[in-house]
């Protein structure tokens, strides 16, 4: 796991501020501290952050193939990389080191751009090809590493991270003001764009190649090509059979391939049903020899540790627990804040932060399950799709007089599980087409009170004024897409959106500012083109999330494990926030600030803020987004 970094001329012409590769690698110490290497040419400066997880002594970047005729850095794990070098081996290729990354190096000699088809891993990737003069960046399938770049004229920076591009003295802090209003509506800020104007994120996928002068970007991998098609035949009891089978095979086979590992490794155990089946498959090759991390909350709805410390019993791991309270929760804010270089509503980012830096102290890598509730339906939300469609063959009129006039009194809970919450956005929008439906159940603000959230100075698009401003990431991401159904639908929208540009953030950040490397299994490509091809009926049955992956892993994992309900991975932050937060809410979202400000109409705010100290209404989202957007403009901002 690394840092990676560099400027270059499209032109081939020499780099008017080459020195500056220096404290853009700098900046990027925390996701590699093991190391650091450079590469340079007149035209192209390379910089990279080393953290040792294979080959620890030889695997310094960058890398090169036999001749130094291609030079790579990388950021990420190869899985395959084994069974890569033993092919390359015997088509007469020499390796100077024992690492994952050096097959890069080797394979784009034989196969060129094309060689990326071939990785099972994460990474983000910088390549120069000196003889046909040639640049190659590029992303893994799902985007869990990251790489951010800046062009301007004649010059392309790029990044692991957006921090790490300011410190080259032309790249702007103007904000993208676009960008801004969608995070109000997705609590994140969806590809390509940034928080920054003139900073872009290459999406998931794809790959940059500078050539002749020339920049272009394309996609090298489509999960749509992989999608189950409408008129696919209905699956019997004996095809679910095989494919429970094939499911429990591929899964096993992921989860094996990201053990592979110099240094110590341990598993983030929830004790729900992916993090406990990830702890199973470890526990069959080392036996109570597993180190397993969780977070413990003292809010009841929200502690998951006594089903953690059940499957840590079942297993016999190595089981370390850690109780998150309002010091430590406070201090992880605070952290993230100044690593957090895009505002990212997401609360569970500070657990995360949390149990990293205590399994540091044990581990240098980490297994997680992101990704599974994406690929086999694992969030409530998703049941709202076929109830949606059942509500609206209901009568406009006993829809409107007699049902939602309900919903909007429904109570609504503090508690991990707000169901008065969710019933509340189901009436208020349901109306709407299945894919802006589903954004705007899952989003921070809807459309409307984005729009009395912004004051009229707001530099940015107002959704009443340009309102395929909040849906802007749809066209993008449904391109080319044929789902099967809506569900099928809704689950693709969310791997392309909220996994990529949430969970992947946000597991990426908080593991990487305590130098840890995160690997999930769920993203394995093979695992991941299989389950988007199985039935949507096999994910969601009735109201049971992810059927068929509960059916895989039964034979793995106690029954009471597998069919409990899901909680997530968050903090309990409305009451947090009417409690010892409530301070910095005051002053953060104070009036008097935010009219000086000029961006939000404070007395829109202050109404929430109100309304949520008092208990009237659950503001959290909202109040949360607010807050993380303030800490970032403060921190970011000039």
């Amino acid at each position: 796991m690394c840092g990676i970094c560099g400027i270059f001329n499209l032109n081939l012409d020499p780099l008017t501020r080459p020195e500056r590769i220096a404290p853009m690698t700098a900046r990027l110490f925390h996701r590699g501290p093991d190391s650091e290497g450079r590469f340079s040419r007149p035209h192209l400066a390379l910089g990279i952050r080393r953290l040792k997880i294979i080959d620890l002594e030889t695997g310094d970047q960058p890398l090169a193939n036999e001749t130094g005729s291609i030079t790579l850095i990388y950021n990420g794990e190869i899985y395959n990389f084994r069974e890569l070098r033993q092919q390359l081996l015997a088509r007469g290729h020499q390796f100077r080191t024992h690492c994952d990354g050096e097959v890069i190096a080797h394979l784009y000699e034989e196969k060129g751009p094309d060689c990326l088809e071939d990785l099972n891993g994460m990474f983000a990737i910088a390549l120069w090809d000196e003889p046909n003069r040639r640049l190659l960046l590029a992303r893994d399938r799902a985007g869990e590493k990251p790489l951010y770049y800046w062009q301007a004229g004649d010059t392309l920076a790029f990044a692991s991270e957006i921090k790490s591009l300011l410190e080259y003295p032309e790249v702007s802090r103007e904000p993208d003001f676009q960008a801004l209003t969608q995070y109000f509506f997705h609590g994140y800020i969806p590809a390509p764009r940034s928080a920054f104007r003139d900073i872009r994120k290459l999406p998931a996928a794809h790959r940059l190649l500078v050539e002749n002068g020339r920049l272009s970007i394309e996609s090298y991998w489509r999960l749509s090509d992989h999608l189950r098609p409408a008129d696919a035949a209905a699956v019997n009891r004996q095809a679910e059979e095989e494919i429970v089978l094939e499911l429990r095979r591929r899964i096993r086979e992921a989860a094996i391939s990201r053990l592979v590992s110099d240094v110590p490794l341990g598993v983030f155990l929830s004790g729900g049903v992916d993090s406990s089946t990830l702890v199973a498959l470890m526990s069959e090759l080392a036996p109570g020899h597993v180190n397993s991390f969780s977070v413990g909350f003292t809010d009841r709805s929200f502690n998951e540790e006594p089903f953690s410390s059940q499957v840590a019993r079942r297993f016999r791991t190595r089981h370390h627990t850690l109780e998150a309270n309002t010091q430590n929760l406070r201090e992880a804010l605070d952290a993230m804040a100044d690593r957090l270089d895009e505002p990212l509503a997401d609360p569970a980012v500070l657990p995360t932060y949390l149990i990293s830096r205590f399994a540091r102290s044990e581990i240098t890598v980490a297994l997680s399950g992101e990704g599974s509730d994406e690929l086999f339906g694992g969030y409530p939300t998703y049941i709202g799709v076929p109830l949606a469609e059942s509500y609206l063959r209901l009568p406009r009129a006993i829809r409107h007089s007699l049902i939602e006039p309900v919903g909007k009194r429904l109570r609504v809970s503090p508690g991990a599980v707000p169901l008065g919450l969710f019933l509340q956005r189901f009436f208020a929008h349901a109306e709407k087409p299945a894919a802006q439906r589903h954004l705007t159940w899952f989003g921070m603000f809807a459309p409307d009170e984005i729009e009395r959230l912004l004051a009229p100075a707001w530099p940015g698009p107002h959704p009443g004024q340009a309102p395929e401003t909040i849906f802007a990431t749809l066209d993008r991401v449904l391109e080319g897409a044929r789902p099967e159904n809506a569900l099928a639908g809704t689950l693709y929208l969310d791997f392309r959106t909220y996994l990529e540009d949430n969970l992947l953030v946000k597991v990426d950040r908080a593991s990487m500012a305590c130098s840890l490397e995160m690997r999930t299994p769920f993203l394995d490509h093979r695992l991941v083109e299989f389950a988007a091809g199985l039935p949507a009926s096999l994910k969601l049955r009735g109201l049971h999330l992810k059927y068929i992956l509960k059916k895989a892993v039964e034979p793995w994992l106690p029954r009471e494990i597998v069919y409990r309900q899901k909680r997530g991975f968050s903090v309990p932050i409305a009451g947090w926030m009417r409690g010892e937060l409530a301070p910095l809410i005051a002053e953060k979202l104070d009036p008097e600030k935010l009219k000086r400000q000029g961006w939000f109409d404070p007395a829109f705010v202050t109404r929430l803020v109100e309304e949520h100290r008092s208990g009237r209404a659950d503001h959290r989202k909202a109040l949360w987004t607010l807050l993380s957007f303030q800490l970032w403009r403060e921190r970011w901002m000039r």
